[in-house]
Order: C-alpha cells, then sequence, then structure tokens
C-alpha cells in the first residue's frame, strides 16, 4: 500500500536527488537548501533510489532519467510510485519525443531539461508538490465518495457522458447480476434490463430522460429489474445529470432500490382493504335489510294493533255511555281505566308508527332556513299555550341542508321538550342558535327541570324516560326520533345539563349550500 508523503506545514519539504554524476548532485543540493528545501538524500543507481525511498521517505524526488545501472530514472521512479506516493521530477539533458513519452507514462510530475536555473527549479518543485498535494485530497475524496457508495443498500451506476459505466457498487452487482469489471465500459442500456411490471414490456428509460432534459426524473412503482440470471426484483428508480460548473453534462448516475418486500406488504395490504370493504359492504347490506324487516314489522305490528285497540277502546265508551247506571263505582273505576290504558296504548303506537315512518321515508334534501322553522314552531306552542309565559330566543340567519319535514319533526320534538320541562318555572326561558365558531353545530336550550347527566346515554332510546308519567307526561319516543332523523342527515345529537337547572341538546347539520 503506498504511503503519504504530504510536507508537514512547520518543516521545510525533504528531497531526494538522484543523480550518477556526484558533482551535479552536490551542486544540485547546494541550490535547493538556498531555495530553502531539506535534503533528504542522494542516491547515484535506480537501485539505491528504490532503496532510500523506501527508507528516507521523502516528499519529492530529483530523478535523473539516465542512470548508471541495470534501470535507469524512469524504470526507478515506476517501481517507487508502485511502492509509495512520493511525486517524482525528472531531470536529464535529452528531451526525445521517446524519452518524454516514456516519463508521461510513470506518471511524472514534471520534467526539467538540463541545463536549468534556479526559479526554474523552484517552480518544478512547488508545483509538483501542488499537485501532488491535490491530487492526494482528490483520491481520498474518491476514497470517502467510493466508499459510501458501495456501503449503503442502494444500486448505484454512474456513467460518462457517452453513458458507459464507470461506477457500479456491490448492490449494483447483486440486483443485475453483472459483476463490476464486466459492466464497467458497458452501456446502462446493456447493463439493465427494466421492463412494466404490469406489462412486462420494455420500461421507459429514465437514465436517458434525465441526461437528454438535464434534470433528475424518478419512478416510484411500476418497474420491475430482470437480472442476467433472470430473477426478477421490483425497483424504484432515481436517475440525475452530472454537470460541471459550466453546465457541460460530464455523465449520469442511476439509483435502484429494491422494494420487492414493500409491494408485496401494499400488494397485501390492497388485498386485505378489499377483503374489508367487502366483508363491510356485506355487513351493511345485511344490517340495512334487517333494519328495514325490523321497521316493516315495527310498522305492520302498530298497524295491525290498532283494529283491536280501537274495539276495546269503542266497546269501553259504550258500556260507560249505556250502562253506566249497572255498574258500581269500582265497575265504572275499572272501566274508567281500560279507557285511559287504551289511549295510552294508541298514543304509543302512534309513536312507534311516526319513528317507523323516520326510517323508511326518502330524504328530500334543500336548503332551510332553520330561524325561521324555529320561530314557526315556537309560535304555534305559544299559541296553544296562551296561559304559558315563556321567554324564547331565536337566533337569526341560521340556515342548514336537509329534509324540511323531517326537520320540522325533529326540531318541533326538542321545543315540545323544552316547553314541557319548563312548565314548574315561574320564569320559563328557551333558546334556540349556533354554537359559537361552529357553522355546524346548533342547540336548543331551557332552564327547566333537566337531568342527571349519569343517565344520558338513556336519552336518545325508545321508549326510555328520565322522569315519572305524573310530573311530565309523554310516550318516550321523541328523542328517539330525533336521534334518527340527525342520524339520516349524516349529523348526531347530545345533551348535558344538570338536574334542576335545565338542559342542552345540541345537534349537527350540514350547512347550506353557497
Amino acid at each position: 500500500m503506498k504511503g503519504s508523503s504530504a510536507a508537514p506545514a512547520e518543516s521545510a519539504p525533504r528531497i531526494l536527488i538522484v543523480e550518477d554524476e556526484r558533482i551535479v548532485a552536490m551542486d544540485l543540493a547546494g541550490t535547493l537548501t538556498e531555495l530553502g528545501y531539506s535534503v533528504a538524500g542522494m542516491a547515484s543507481r535506480g537501485e539505491e533510489a528504490i532503496e532510500k525511498a523506501q527508507q528516507l521517505n521523502p516528499h519529492l524526488i530529483l530523478m535523473d532519467v539516465r542512470l548508471a545501472g541495470k534501470i535507469d530514472g524512469i524504470q526507478a521512479a515506476q517501481t517507487i510510485r508502485e511502492q509509495q506516493d512520493v511525486p517524482v521530477v525528472y531531470l536529464t539533458a535529452h528531451a526525445d519525443s521517446d524519452t518524454l513519452r516514456r516519463a508521461a507514462n510513470s506518471e511524472a510530475s514534471g520534467y526539467l531539461v538540463k541545463p536549468f536555473r534556479s526559479p526554474e527549479l523552484r517552480c518544478a518543485i512547488e508545483i509538483a508538490l501542488h499537485k501532488h498535494m491535490v491530487d492526494m485530497r482528490l483520491r481520498e475524496s474518491e476514497q470517502w465518495l467510493s466508499t459510501t457508495l458501495q456501503s449503503i443498500a442502494e444500486a448505484v451506476i454512474a456513467t460518462d457522458q457517452e453513458g458507459r459505466v464507470r461506477f457500479f457498487n456491490r448492490i449494483a452487482e447483486e440486483l443485475t447480476g453483472w459483476p463490476r469489471a464486466e459492466a464497467t465500459d458497458h452501456t446502462v442500456d446493456e447493463v439493465l434490463a427494466l421492463v412494466d411490471e404490469r406489462t412486462g414490456t420494455p420500461a421507459e428509460n429514465i437514465f436517458n430522460k434525465a441526461l437528454e432534459l438535464r434534470e433528475p426524473v424518478t419512478i416510484t412503482e411500476g418497474s420491475t429489474l430482470v437480472s442476467r440470471t433472470g430473477q426478477t426484483v421490483a425497483v424504484e428508480e432515481s436517475a440525475a445529470p452530472i454537470v460541471d460548473t459550466y453546465g457541460n453534462l460530464l455523465g449520469g448516475v442511476l439509483v435502484l432500490r429494491d422494494v420487492t418486500e414493500r409491494r408485496q406488504q401494499l400488494q397485501e395490504i390492497h388485498k386485505l382493504n378489499a377483503e374489508l370493504e367487502q366483508r363491510v359492504r356485506q355487513r351493511t347490506a345485511e344490517l340495512e335489510a334487517a333494519n328495514q324487516e325490523l321497521e316493516a314489522f315495527s310498522y305492520s305490528v302498530a298497524h295491525d294493533l290498532r283494529a283491536p285497540l280501537r274495539g276495546i277502546d269503542g266497546f269501553s265508551r259504550l258500556l260507560l255511555e249505556r250502562y253506566a247506571g249497572r255498574l258500581d263505582e269500582e265497575g265504572m273505576h275499572y272501566l274508567g281505566r281500560v279507557c285511559s290504558a287504551a289511549e295510552r296504548m294508541s298514543q304509543l303506537i302512534d309513536a312507534l308508527l311516526a319513528l317507523a315512518r323516520v326510517g323508511r321515508s326518502e330524504l328530500q334534501l334543500m336548503e332551510i332556513d332553520l330561524s325561521r322553522l324555529a320561530q314557526t314552531l315556537v309560535d304555534d306552542l305559544l299559541h296553544a299555550h296562551p296561559d304559558r309565559k315563556v321567554r324564547v330566543t331565536v337566533e337569526p340567519g341560521m340556515r342548514v341542508r336537509g329534509d324540511p319535514r323531517m326537520l320540522r319533526i325533529a326540531l318541533g320534538n326538542l321545543l315540545d321538550n323544552a316547553w314541557k320541562f319548563t312548565v314548574h318555572q315561574p320564569a320559563a326561558e328557551v333558546a334556540v342558535g349556533a354554537l359559537p365558531g361552529s357553522a355546524l353545530t346548533y342547540f336548543v336550550r331551557d332552564n327547566g327541570a333537566g337531568f342527571d347527566p349519569s343517565y344520558s346515554n338513556k336519552l336518545f332510546g325508545a321508549f326510555e324516560r328520565l322522569h315519572t308519567e305524573s310530573e311530565f307526561p309523554g310516550t318516550g319516543i321523541g328523542l328517539a326520533i330525533v336521534q334518527r332523523i340527525m342520524a339520516r342527515h349524516g349529523g348526531k345529537i347530545w345533551a348535558t345539563s344538570q338536574l334542576g337547572h335545565g338542559a342542552t341538546f345540541f345537534f349537527t347539520l350540514p350547512p347550506a349550500m353557497h
């Protein structure tokens, strides 16, 4: 391995003189000393020069081309360069073409024709030392870059401006099946066989495209690399041109990343997602069918109960009208309870039918002035209960998109509840508005009886009641209807309350389209 001979900054460069004429060598040593250099040693034969170069490790060698012995200066320099990284400047009285050719092939750092003057010698030495330092740093950078590119997990292929491979890392060898030594000097098209993974036809050559456009090009999916042995590998491709500071094209670089495992995982995920979607669709269809059957059953049962219920109620009233004189007080009491129960049952059947109709009817969506609808419902309540003194506020400008008939039912139920549960409140208040900062959330608030928040999960169940019938009459179906209407509009409803401190029902609806 070649050793480094960079000169320490604090000392003069150490120079080995190789010259077979002793007087010339001594004179040269004196000149070097006068110029500020340090003479590391002197040799008169090529073999001696090789030995002293290893022993003294000089920063530079001044080598006479014509030397006594079996080898000349050029041969000695070639042997030294194989063993050490040291610049060599040739000294010769001969400047024939053959000598110059041999000197150039030996990677000489300089060439001085005898006789020469001190300034010429100094200039040749400084240029050689500087060139050697630059070359050494360049080799170090190339080694850093090469080691880095050899270590990464992607295939990296670099070419010259003609597209011929100049760099081919270990992963590139593994993916393509081409040894680096064979790939070098072949074109990228000869080394790579890329096909479309769907059709098997040759894929677009992004390397040539990057060189043509003079900009990076990337393909992240759809490419498959077919190796020299016929193995296929799913890859991502990235290509970019290599240009100098003047924009001249020097070559290009292509990076291939093995994404076989990732694509297999994605395919498995897509398959699982498709299966899940199919199961969801199937389950949704089953649930919709079951809901439709349940709603139809509920509607049918409720409808069919009307006939016998009318019979019970009708015959009970006939008994009261025609045979009241034959019944004692207890009998009349029992008969009155039958009539009340029949009327209660009729109300429950009406509620069941209303709940079923909400689920069965088709939505007719349009823009609705929610503020106007709320005010109309409030006016109806005030007209129906002229004895009630309720302070009602309705926020103006609330507009939503929904089914007008269903929203009238939903908002009517919420206002009916607010009206009902404030009946014992001497200064009753009801408010309808939009939640500040939200364009989708609205509320109905009252200061009535409220409810225990620990039972809020029961609020929207059918026939669930948080108050007794004697306190606040009702069927217990109204909020279930409201929840179903909101759900059919893609919204939701929830409530907050404290017992004895009123309640607020929040609900969401799609905004009006502008």
